[in-house]
Formats: structure tokens, C-alpha cells, sequence
């Protein structure tokens, strides 16, 4: 894209690449239309006319037309359901009547030959009504006068992007001018460097590109949304949307939904449905894991369904797990009503429907096809389309999947998987594959596709190895000394050690429990917590993942936990919750029976988990939920469990799913810690086949350490531009080091943007390693760079502010509250304070301490400026206090840190007058008393950090000054809640102070944690 070019032209280019598609072009100026028509009448009844030439003349054509823009402009129940109606009447399911009263289904849209139909594209298209602000819309594509697709731009060089422009459709647009949208297939948002399209109105995380899997990856900018425009908005695609693939479920039960088909669910929906009227009988459709396998086979059995030369099929949608469609349902029910859709309840009424003959879409699982018998119907259109097929199916007879390949010998059968599987048992390729087809994969969808359209969101690799130590004869010796005693014979010395000397003694042993569940409840609340991200620990069997759930619980409800509850404000208590599978046979172990879930049990905890303002945060399983449990919200697994293969794979796949928070935090990344070092299996378990030459882990799972790696060398980098910035500390956040910075980068063109794009970076990868320790010691030095940042773009509008820092992230964000500074408004030392009564107040006080003389006139005429209290104050501290002493120096170097500070408002001058007020009563307290100390509010800061300084163990990573504000900031919190009796609250300071000292690697042991709780049980825990 050429620089500089502006919205205009962007549209320009637009309307140029869709001339040769077949579109014609008229100026929306030039439209035959009044501004408050949504539909272009004539055009419409001329497509009546010639598409209904055997009926039509039994019509009113003009009454026809009518009717059909009544039905267009009328929105009640909602776009959505709307939408629904207005599309049904397009694809020719709605009657008319005739002169005779005769009912006929009149055609509105030729899809068989797109190019029969009128198509127009416009530009600048002016909607309004009395009473509304008028709109215009930039594109319009028309088919028959009916408007099917709205274009927003926005200029490539613009600061805001495609996202802006599809909140523009969401919320100006359809909000104000729905019915514009009833007929609207999809809307389209570009700035010119990306393109996106999707239902008006749904949340921008569901916009999507369109693009094909035949393609280069490696497209980008204008090129790549030049061949997103031939793609999408070629008129056959956009009827074949109408026709085939724009869905609803608005059957009730939840809220009104549109499903629109990612650009790989619409290509292998096609293959299929050719394959099947080729007579075909199998195909293996491998989609990248979380990427909608789902829908994929929703949007199938749709286009099949829908067919007539499929001769009215029955689509079996198989899983292994009875939610497998629950979620999509309503989808069939919505377009065919109940009776098309069928989910038996058992095995017996499954067999009784294929008896029967019927037709339409079953949904069921593979188990209920046991004992299913031979040749249950013989039909050769009944098409299965198999969910996750690489878990259940199977070639040998006797298996379920043999039974019902037995049952129906004449189905045709597709699969769909993530993680196909070659074995000894099992061959999902030789199973669904045709070997004319390449690689035996009918259609593929790549993790680099995925990651790349933002399907799927990339999964980091967090190694938390638990390290133990194992002396082997003092543990054979002691285990001896119990034979001995227990007077154990050989073959029972034998069996004991064979059966304790397993790995679950060691993954049971309680330090261990404690360890890990210490860890994750501390990783956890560091990071994922904090953007309302849920997460799922995986145990080594059943009886660990109880005792890791009480274990977390426990560790929850305790003190630092509540801390960083208090911190963040959205829950008083969080919990976890065990989900195993539990049996109700005899056999089962009595211990295991009271965490057995009914179904709408299970259901209901899944909906909490679901649920991001609920308190349960953590699922801890063993193989339940590990596979085909879709939670998008899910940000970490804790995978203390060996796994290999598909299972590891289905399993870290778990966290990869996209996310968008209703505070609009977006999910990234989805991290898997780990405690076993899977870190070589994970690698093997990931390579992505479907792109050959792709590297370890197919791009989709990163070791933690490469970010950590590329974080310090952009960290570097940016402290290489800085270099000559005089001075300049990265611990220091005040306004000099922003203001000597931002000299800096306004004296050197050019390096403001490369500070802006390497801070972005830096802004995108804190989040994800924010936990890891090696980048504890950059976080002063990120935070002063984000103040730097925020005031780069300070003449920007508040919503290009909002729509910068948003990029940034909550945990950043947080970060740079703690230390930016707004520089916009800066009040000058000779300007007077504009106080209200509380601040008139301290005025007078702080007057009388500094200045204890009335004018002549008795009373000052105006408040004194900044400057000048500050003149007072200094030469009180010169009349009271020796020069030159420790004191003076002290007091001084106040009034400086005082001088130094920016009054904005009237909130700034009270705060400034307060603190004046402090030094002011100091320096009248050591004019009076030479021989005490004089103490501030804030000096138990300096002292801490004295105190840490002198007994700094080697290798401290962070200032001593940081941990000290940390410990004050910890100590007082704490001492702020009520406690029963003086030492109850003693005892939560000291668990405070550890707890801080344990966040920095330092032993709450020694020194310096001794003077540093000596010192606060002297100065702090005054009753």
C-alpha cells in the first residue's frame, strides 16, 4: 500500500477489484433510491419478473415487492431472528399468493449462475430517517436491489485499524439502522492492511479473514487483502454464504445466534458434499486442533442436507462423548424444526430410527452402535461424519467402530481429527482415506494456517521441573528396618517394594503435593487470574487429583492468596473443583464415590468454569476434560502427568482456543507448565505434518525461554537508542527521566518509532513471562518505558489513547499506573491554587507553621502560589534547623522532592498542600525538639531499604529500594485489617513480610529478614 493513501482511495481500489468479478459500479449518489430505502424496489422486481417466468404473471408484482420490503424493515425480536427470516425468504423457502389464491415459493436469487443476477456495488451510500442522524455507509454490494454486504474502511496510514471499523458496523450502524442489516449476509471491515469479515453485530474476536488454504501463507498487507477481496466478495461466494452456510440458532434456550464458516470450514464442506455426490465413500478432514471441527461438520451436513440430489440423506454427527452438538443443535432445529433432528437416548432407540428409515440429522455416539448387529439399513446415503476420529475409530470388527461399519455397510464415512493416528491398532489414514487423495487427507488445516488467521492462539511451554532428593541406601535401609520389624519373609519384602517403589509413591509423596500445588497456586494468581483466565490441572491418577484439590483449596483460602484477591477485587474466595470419572459399580473405591457427577452435575460445573466472574478457577482432572472440552477462557493446564502421543497432544491443545474477556482483555497465548520436563515428548507430540519442513513444535507451542530470550534483546535494544540520554535511570520513574527521554527521542527523528515498535513488543511478551524470575529486574525499567510511551501520543484523541493502551494489556498497564505521569497539563510554580474548603483549610495551618505572622491587612487577598509556599517552607527550614546536618539534609532534599511535583488540578494541589503541610510540621518539630529524630510517614521506607541493603545476600536482582516499598505497602495493608488481638495481627504482619520475601527468592529466614522483622515490630506494630 502506497504511503499516505488515503480512505478514498482505499475504497477506490476496493471497486476496482471487484469490477472484473462481475460487479457493475454506481456512485450511491446516482442509486435509484430515496435515502431512507434500504431496498432498490425496481431492481428487485425485475429479477422477480424474469426468475418466476411460469407464475409470475398470476402476481401483483408491485404488491410482491412490497411485501418483501415490509418483511426487510421490520426488525422486531431482534436482528438476528430478522436476519434469519429475510435470508429464509431469499433462498426461496417463502410463499406467496397468488390472484387465485394458489401459494407458490417465488425465486428472489438465481444461485445457480451468480452472473444472471443484478449486481451493483456503491459507494458512499446515505442512510437516514427523521429523527436520526444520517449514516454512510463506504462500500454497498447490491444483489437484485437488495443490499447482502456492507464495507467499512479505514485509511492504511490512519491510527485506527479494521477493528475500528467493524465497531463502527457493531455499534453505529446496525444499532441505529438495523433493518439495513435483515437482508445483510455479512459485513466486511478493512484497513487496508488487514481484512475481516463477519455477522454485523458480533463481537470483533468472531471476525475472521477469508482467505484459502491454497494460497501462500506468507501473504500480507495489500496483496494479501486484495486476494481476500476475489475470494470473498466474488458474487458466487457470497451467494453460496446465502445459500449454504449462513446459519442461526435462535430455537431458544440461549441467545439468538448467526454462525458464519471460517474460509477451511467452507472449503472441506464442499469437498465433502462433492465427494458424496461423486459416490465417494471416505475422506479425512485434518483441521488443526480448536480451529471449529465442530461446526465443520454442522456446515457439512447443512450443504448436504439442503441438496436434493443427495436424495433426502440421514447425516449420523458421531462422537465419543454425548455433548459433542449440544451447543450446535439449535442450529437444525432452527432451519428444519424438531422433527429432522434426533438425539436418542439409547442404543435401542438409535437402532429403531435407522430401522426406520429416518431421515434428516442423528446426533449420537459411537457406544451406542455395541451389539448394533449387521445391516441395520443398507442405504448408501447415510453419511457420517465422525468427530475427533482418531480416538474411537477403529478397523477391528470387534470394536465399536467395527459394529457400526457392520450395522451400516453402505455409509459413506468422514473424519474429522487434529491428531491422526498410525498404529498397530489403529490407522485413522487407512480408516478414512482415500489413497487418491494426497497423503490420504481429503482436506487440511494447518497449525501455521490456524495461528496465522487467528483462529487458534499460540500455546507457550512454561518447564517447572520438581526436583527431589533421593538417598537410595539410607531409604533401603530404613525400608529393611520395617521388614524387620513387620518380621516380613522375602516374597513379602518383594511385593512391598515392587508396589511402593512405583512412580506414584513419588508423585504422592505429600512435600511434593505441597510443592506443586504451591507453585501453580502462585503462578496462577501471578498471572492468568489477573485477566479472568481459568485454568486445568491435570493429575497422575484419581486419588492425586483429590488431594491437589484440596491441597489448592487449602492453599487458597490462605493469606497471600487473599492478598492478591483483595489486590485484583473481584472475588472474596476462589476454589477448585475435581472432575474424575467415577463409576456406580460395586467394585468402586469407597473414597472415590463422593465426587461422582451426575450429568446436569458435570454440566453445571462446566458452566461455572465457563463463566468468568464465577469463583471456580481451577478443574483439576485426570482424563476426563482433558480431550474435547472447549473452553476458550481456559489460559493455563498444569500438566503434572506423563503423556505421549495424540493424548499429549489433545491435551495441550486444551488452553489454545481465542478469547476475548468482557472487561475486552483479548487471550494471546495459552501456556502449559509443566512438572514432568515433557518439553522433547511435547515437541515430538506437535510437529505439524500438514506443512512439511515445518520445524519443532509446528509454531505452535514455544518454549518459554525463547521469550524470555528475545524479551532481554529487545529490553537491550531499547537501552542501546537511550545511550546518550544523560543520566537517565531505569529505576527512576519520575517526570525528569520521562522528560530527558522524550527530549531525546523529539531531537533524534525516527527514534520515536522505533522506541513505540520495540515497546509494543516489549508490552506483548511481559504478560506471557511475567512470572518467569529472569525478568523480575526488568519490570522498573519497562514500567518507566511504558510512562515514555503514553505520553508519545498525548495530543491523541481519548478514543486513539484508549485504543493504544488497549493494546497493551491489563498486567502492562498495571505496571505503568504504578509509575506513568501525565505531562498534557502542567501547572507553572508561579501560579496561584485554586482551592476548595478542605484545601483552605490546610492552607491555614500550613501558613501558620511557616509563616506565623498576619499580613497588615490581616488576612492574604489570594492563595499563596506553589512557589511561594515552597519559599516559606525552605526558609523556615533554614531559621530552624542547622545547615549542613544530617536533618537539614534530610528535610531539604524533601522540599526538593516537593518542588519537583506536577499540579494539575484541584486534586494535585490538595495532595501537594498535605505533603507540604508534613514537611512544614517536621521543620517546626526540629527547630523545637534538635535532639529527636524526625520521622515521616514514608521514612520506614528508607530505613527498610537500609536495612536490606546492609545484609543484601549476592545475586539480589531486584533494588533494595523496591523490595522495601513492597514490604511497607504489604505491612501497612495488612495492619489496615481487623484482627481479634495484638498478636493475631503481629502474626499476620510476619506472614506478610514472608511471603514478600519468599516472592524474591529470599530465605524468610536469617538475615536480612530478621532486622527487617525487628525493625517493624520496633516501628510498625505500635498499639
Amino acid at each position: 500500500m502506497a504511503k499516505g493513501i488515503r480512505e478514498r482511495e482505499f475504497q477506490n481500489l476496493l471497486i476496482q477489484w471487484s469490477l472484473p468479478m462481475g460487479w457493475t459500479f454506481t456512485a450511491g449518489r446516482a442509486l435509484p433510491r430515496e435515502t431512507t430505502q434500504t431496498v432498490l424496489a425496481g431492481l428487485l422486481r425485475d429479477a422477480i419478473v424474469q426468475f418466476n417466468p411460469g407464475v409470475i404473471d398470476g402476481y401483483d408484482v408491485d404488491a410482491v415487492v412490497e411485501e418483501i420490503t415490509a418483511t426487510v424493515n421490520a426488525v422486531e425480536g431482534g436482528l438476528v431472528r430478522a436476519n434469519e427470516q429475510v435470508l429464509r425468504l431469499l433462498r426461496g423457502h417463502k410463499e406467496f399468493r397468488d390472484a387465485d389464491g394458489a401459494w407458490h415459493a417465488l425465486k428472489i436469487i438465481d444461485f445457480e449462475d451468480p452472473t444472471a443476477n443484478t449486481l451493483v456495488v456503491s459507494d458512499e451510500v446515505t442512510i437516514t430517517v427523521p429523527g436520526k442522524t444520517s449514516r454512510r455507509f463506504d462500500l454497498v454490494y447490491w444483489v437484485n436491489g437488495l443490499p447482502l454486504v456492507v464495507v467499512e474502511v479505514k485509511s492504511p496510514t490512519a491510527n485506527s485499524g479494521w477493528a475500528d471499523a467493524a465497531r463502527e458496523i457493531n455499534d453505529v450502524y446496525a444499532t441505529e439502522y438495523p433493518w439495513f442489516f435483515t437482508p445483510n449476509v455479512f459485513a466486511v471491515a478493512s484497513d487496508g492492511l488487514k481484512l475481516r469479515f463477519g455477522a454485523a453485530g458480533a463481537p470483533t474476536n468472531l471476525w475472521q479473514p477469508f482467505r484459502s488454504t491454497a494460497d501462500d501463507e506468507n501473504l500480507s498487507g495489500q496483496t494479501d487483502v486484495q486476494r481476500s477481496v476475489e475470494l470473498l466478495l466474488n458474487p458466487a461466494t457470497v451467494l453460496d454464504m446465502l445459500a449454504n452456510f449462513a446459519l442461526f440458532d435462535t430455537s431458544g434456550g440461549g441467545v439468538d445466534t448467526k454462525y458464519l464458516p471460517r474460509y477451511p470450514q467452507m472449503e472441506a464442506a464442499h469437498l465433502i458434499h462433492k465427494r458424496v455426490l461423486a459416490g465417494g465413500r471416505k475422506g479425512l478432514i485434518w483441521h488443526h486442533q480448536g480451529s471449529g471441527k465442530t461446526l465443520l461438520m454442522v456446515f457439512a451436513a447443512s450443504l448436504l442436507l439442503a441438496d436434493t440430489r443427495t436424495e433426502s440423506p440421514t447425516i449420523i454427527l458421531l462422537s465419543d462423548r454425548t455433548q459433542l452438538v449440544r451447543q450446535t443443535s439449535g442450529v437444525f432445529t432452527s432451519a428444519m424444526g424438531s422433527a429432522y433432528f434426533h438425539q436418542p437416548a439409547t442404543s435401542q432407540e438409535l437402532r429403531a430410527l435407522l430401522a426406520d428409515d429416518v431421515r434428516g440429522v442423528i446426533s449420537t455416539t459411537v457406544h451406542k452402535f455395541a451389539d448394533a448387529g449387521k445391516n441395520l439399513s443398507t442405504r448408501d446415503n447415510i453419511i457420517v461424519l465422525v468427530d475427533e476420529a482418531h480416538r474411537t475409530q477403529s478397523a477391528r470388527s470387534a470394536s465399536l467402530a467395527g459394529q457400526m461399519r457392520a450395522a451400516l455397510p453402505r455409509a459413506k464415512f468422514f473424519g474429522m481429527t487434529g491428531t491422526p493416528v498410525r498404529n498397530l491398532s489403529t490407522d485413522t489414514f487407512a480408516l478414512f482415506g482415500e489413497e487418491t487423495d494426497p497423503g490420504r487427507v481429503l482436506h487440511r488445516y494447518s497449525v501455521s494456517r490456524s495461528l496465522l488467521d487467528g483462529a487458534t492462539v499460540p500455546v507457550l511451554l512454561d518447564p517447572h521441573p520438581v526436583a527431589f532428593d533421593l538417598d537410595d541406601q539410607a531409604l533401603q535401609a530404613e525400608f529393611d528396618q520395617f521388614a524387620d520389624d513387620f518380621d516380613l519373609d522375602d516374597p513379602d519384602r518383594e511385593l512391598l517394594s515392587r508396589k511402593f517403589g512405583r512412580l506414584t509413591s513419588v508423585f504422592a509423596n505429600p512435600d511434593r503435593i505441597h510443592a506443586v500445588c504451591q507453585d501453580i497456586v502462585d503462578h496462577y494468581l501471578a498471572g492468568a487470574y489477573r485477566n479472568s483466565l481459568k485454568a486445568q490441572v491435570v493429575a497422575y491418577n484419581r486419588e492425586l487429583a483429590v488431594a491437589y484439590t484440596d491441597k489448592i483449596n487449602e492453599l487458597l483460602a490462605g493469606f497471600e492468596a487473599s492478598q492478591v484477591l483483595a489486590e485484583v477485587g473481584k472475588h472474596d474466595r476462589i476454589t477448585a473443583e475435581v472432575n474424575i470419572s467415577v463409576s456406580d459399580a460395586k467394585g468402586e473405591d469407597p473414597a472415590m464415590r463422593p465426587f461422582r457427577l451426575s450429568e446436569a452435575e458435570e454440566e453445571e460445573q462446566k458452566r461455572r468454569f465457563l463463566t468468568p466472574d464465577d469463583p471456580l478457577c481451577f478443574l483439576v482432572v485426570t482424563a476426563k476434560l482433558m480431550t474435547g472440552f472447549d473452553a476458550p477462557n481456559e489460559g493455563v493446564l498444569y500438566l503434572d502427568k506423563p503423556l505421549k502421543a495424540h493424548t499429549l497432544f489433545q491435551t495441550i491443545t486444551r488452553p489454545n482456543r481465542t478469547w476475548v474477556s468482557p472487561t475486552g482483555f483479548v487471550k494471546t497465548s495459552g501456556v502449559i507448565v509443566d512438572y514432568i520436563g515433557l518439553a522433547e515428548e511435547v515437541q515430538r507430540a506437535v510437529v505439524d505434518p500438514t506443512s512439511p519442513g515445518t520445524g519443532k513444535g509446528g509454531g505452535f507451542v514455544t518454549d518459554l525461554s525463547e521469550l524470555v530470550d528475545e524479551f532481554r534483546t529487545t529490553f537491550a535494544r531499547i537501552e542501546d537508542l537511550l545511550v546518550d540520554v544523560d543520566g537517565l535511570d531505569l529505576t527512576v520513574h519520575g517526570y525528569e527521566s520521562v522528560r530527558a527521554i522524550n527530549a531525546f527521542l523529539d531531537a533524534n527523528p525516527g527514534t520515536a518509532e522505533v522506541f513505540s515498535k520495540d515497546y509494543r513488543l516489549l508490552a506483548r511478551l511481559y504478560p506471557l513471562i511475567s512470572t518467569d524470575k529472569r525478568v523480575a529486574k526488568y519490570r522498573d525499567g519497562l514500567g518507566l518505558f511504558g510512562s515514555v510511551y503514553t505520553t508519545l501520543f498525548k495530543r491523541s484523541s481519548d478514543e486513539e489513547r484508549k485504543e493504544r493502551l488497549s493494546e497493551l494489556g491489563p498486567m502492562v498497564l498495571e505496571i505503568i499506573n504504578a509509575h506513568v505521569h501525565s505531562f498534557s497539563v502542567v501547572a507553572t510554580r508561579e501560579e496561584a491554587l485554586i482551592l476548595d474548603a478542605q484545601g483552605i483549610a490546610i492552607l491555614k495551618e500550613l501558613m501558620a507553621l511557616v509563616r506565623p505572622k498576619p499580613s497588615k491587612d490581616g488576612e492574604d487577598k489570594r492563595p499563596p502560589s506553589a512557589a511561594e509556599i515552597l519559599d516559606h517552607i525552605k526558609a523556615a527550614l533554614e531559621k530552624g534547623v542547622e545547615p549542613g546536618s544530617a536533618k537539614y539534609t534530610a528535610l531539604a532534599e524533601r522540599i526538593k522532592l516537593l518542588r519537583d511535583r506536577i499540579i494539575q488540578n484541584s486534586q494535585d494541589a490538595l495532595e501537594f498542600l498535605s505533603e507540604a503541610l508534613r514537611i512544614a510540621r517536621a521543620i517546626v518539630n526540629a527547630s523545637k525538639h534538635p535532639d529527636e529524630a524526625v520521622v515521616l510517614d514514608d521514612d520506614h521506607v528508607g530505613v527498610l531499604s537500609r536495612i536490606i541493603h546492609d545484609h543484601a545476600p549476592p545475586g539480589l536482582t531486584i533494588t533494595e529500594r523496591n523490595l522495601a516499598e513492597e514490604i511497607d505497602q504489604v505491612v501497612t495493608r495488612t495492619l489496615a485489617q481487623t484482627w481479634d488481638n495484638a498478636d493475631a495481627r503481629n502474626r499476620g504482619v510476619r506472614r506478610a513480610t514472608a511471603a514478600v520475601f519468599r516472592k524474591y527468592l529470599l530465605k524468610p529466614v536469617g538475615e536480612p529478614y530478621d532486622s527487617t522483622v525487628a525493625y517493624i515490630e520496633a516501628h510498625y506494630l505500635v498499639d
